[in-house]
Order: C-alpha cells, then sequence, then structure tokens
C-alpha cells in the first residue's frame, strides 16, 4: 500500500530528523531514555489505539457470523482467514494514533449487535487487549496486541506478538497470530506499507490448520499477493486457496471476498462509557479541533503522569518483592 500523499511524507519525515536529533542530544548529555523520547502530537490522528483496534475489526462481525451459522468445520475456517485477510485494505494508517494510558478502555458496538471492550493492560511493554461478543453470542473474538518495534536506515518493522482466538458457540476453539507491518522509504522514496510474514490458523477443536507466508506467490512478485492451503489433523490438503488482501481471496476456484463488493457493517461507539474511555481523552479532543498546541501540552501532561505511576508500581513491586506478569 503507497502512500503518496507529499504533504504527510513530509511531516513524517520531519518528524524522523526530530527524533534523531533529540535522541543524539540525550545521548551527548548522558541521559538517553527512548522512553522519554516524546513524538509530537502534530503527526498523530485524534483517535487512540484502542480506537483504531475496533475500527480494524469492520469485517469481522460479517464473516464471523456467516462462520457460526455452518457446521462444516472447514467453511469455518475459510471465513476465518477471509475476516482476518480482508481487513487490511482499509486499516492502515500511516499518521499514528494516540497511546492509550494504562487502564484506558473503549467501547463499541456494531451494527449487526457485536459488542466489542478493549483495554489497555500494560504501560511497559504496551499490550491491549480485546473481545467481541457476537450476536446470540454467536461467537466470542478476543486476544491482545503486544508491539516490539526496529527502525532502519530509511524504514520500520512493528513486530505484533500477541495472540488471537475465537470461540463458537458449539465449543469450537480457534487461535490464530498478528502479522509484520513493514513501513519503507520513511526518509525518502515513496511511502509504502506491507503486511509480510508468516500467518497461523488453528482449528483446535477439529483438528485443522493452515500455515502460510504473505508475499510467497512468485508469480505475482508482489508482498500482497499469497497462496496457501488448509490441512486436517492428518495433513491431508483439505482446500487451496490464493489472492491479494488488496482485491480478493478464492478458495479452490470460488471467490469468497472481492474488494469491489466490500459489505461495509456500520459501527456506532457507546455512548455512556466508563469515565477511563478513550471518548473522554484531552488531547484527542483538541487535536480534532485541530489546536496543536493545547493538544501537545495535554499529551505531556498525560505521559508524565504515567511515568509517575509507573514509578509508583515499581517501588511497591520491589518493595513487596512481586514479579510482573502482563500475561496475566
Amino acid at each position: 500500500m503507497d502512500f503518496p500523499d507529499e504533504k504527510t511524507a513530509s511531516l513524517l519525515r520531519g518528524l524522523g530528523w526530530d527524533l534523531i536529533k533529540e535522541i543524539g542530544k540525550k545521548i551527548i548529555s548522558g541521559n538517553f531514555n527512548l522512553t522519554q523520547v516524546t513524538i509530537p502530537i502534530k503527526v498523530m490522528i485524534p483517535i487512540t489505539i484502542l480506537q483504531h483496534i475496533c475500527n480494524s475489526h469492520f469485517n469481522y462481525p460479517l464473516y464471523l457470523n456467516i462462520a457460526s451459522l455452518t457446521n462444516n468445520y472447514i467453511e469455518r475456517m475459510k471465513f476465518i482467514i477471509v475476516a482476518t485477510l480482508s481487513c487490511w485494505f482499509k486499516s492502515s494508517v500511516m499518521l499514528k494514533p494516540l497511546n492509550p494510558i494504562l487502564g484506558e478502555t473503549y467501547e463499541m458496538i456494531w451494527e449487526d449487535g457485536s459488542h466489542e471492550y478493549v483495554e489497555q493492560t500494560s504501560h511497559h511493554p504496551p499490550c491491549s487487549n480485546f473481545i467481541i461478543y457476537g450476536p446470540n453470542n454467536n461467537y466470542i473474538y478476543c486476544g491482545y496486541l503486544n508491539y516490539t518495534s526496529n527502525a532502519y536506515f530509511n524504514s520500520f518493522k512493528l513486530n505484533n506478538t500477541g495472540k488471537r482466538y475465537i470461540k463458537f458457540k458449539d465449543g469450537t476453539h480457534v487461535d490464530f497470530n498478528y502479522s509484520l507491518d513493514n513501513y519503507s522509504n520513511t526518509f525518502w522514496g515513496c511511502f509504502r506499507h506491507e503486511i509480510v510474514g508468516q500467518m497461523e490458523f488453528n482449528d483446535i477443536t477439529n483438528g485443522i490448520s493452515c500455515k502460510f507466508n504473505l508475499g510467497n506467490d512468485k508469480s505475482k512478485k508482489l508482498s500482497d499477493y499469497f497462496i496457501g492451503e488448509i490441512k486436517d489433523k492428518d495433513g491431508n490438503v483439505v482446500s487451496k486457496f490464493n489472492g491479494s488482501y488488496l482485491s480478493h481471496i478464492d478458495f479452490d476456484g470460488i471467490r469468497y471476498w472481492d474488494i469491489r463488493k466490500n459489505i461495509d457493517i456500520e459501527a456506532y461507539p457507546i455512548k455512556n462509557q466508563l469515565p477511563s474511555s478513550s471518548i473522554y481523552r484531552i488531547d484527542s479532543q483538541l487535536l480534532y479541533e485541530r489546536k496543536i498546541d493545547e493538544a501537545q501540552e495535554e499529551k505531556i501532561r498525560l505521559e508524565e503522569l504515567q511515568r509517575h505511576d509507573r514509578k509508583l508500581r515499581k517501588e511497591f513491586m520491589e518493595k513487596n518483592n512481586i514479579q510482573e506478569d502482563i500475561k496475566k
């Protein structure tokens, strides 16, 4: 996915050089700590990562409801794969969502009645948990996102080491992983976002599995194309698929998803949310109104408060010999 917008590119590249200068100053002063390097709010969008997580699930309610209506476990696996791969074309963003504060929450309800809850459960390393209850509990989709990142000379990689789980009403349990996001041409060339890496889906209940690498269709020579196979518990191939997450997905020659006919399910934030909800973030509201200076001040205030709270937690845990485990 290319981002040809020169205005956005110029803004982000300016940030890149500013961060390099800031890091250099901290190294020289002997006060080098990347957690203290603040990313300016001017290169962010007025939603938090929690809201972005909900928005990126826009195709799951449709396809998970379809999956819940069939007793054919191979067909269910197909619809789960479709739900996952078909969400990328619209969930890609170049400007950064705001980082959630520890304990921050968000709620959203989808047009079909699916209800999603998200919470920031760890500060460092950052971890976000989510759960979606399908209508009539036809399905429960949950998981957590846990990011690590690496910056290179003209690129940036974002690795999500979290896991995802789906449980259907009949007890079928499927788990799957996340992909690797590669942002290239960060300082020169056309900005590009590629979703790469190995995807793995496992139907634990019925012994059905699927493992494939994105960009493995060498005949296309593009990273958005893929080919894969679904196998049963004995390793027999029960279905073959191919396609691109920017255009279509075919299983055994039958088209299951076409971007030209994508069905958008409307989503609505809950009006009366918990006081910890992202919708009450002052910095986000100010950013939405393009009051950049005031938004930056509020963002810094929240970050300093969170660092102070983290210091208190660390002192308490050390004093009481408590080991932190974000997965719990």
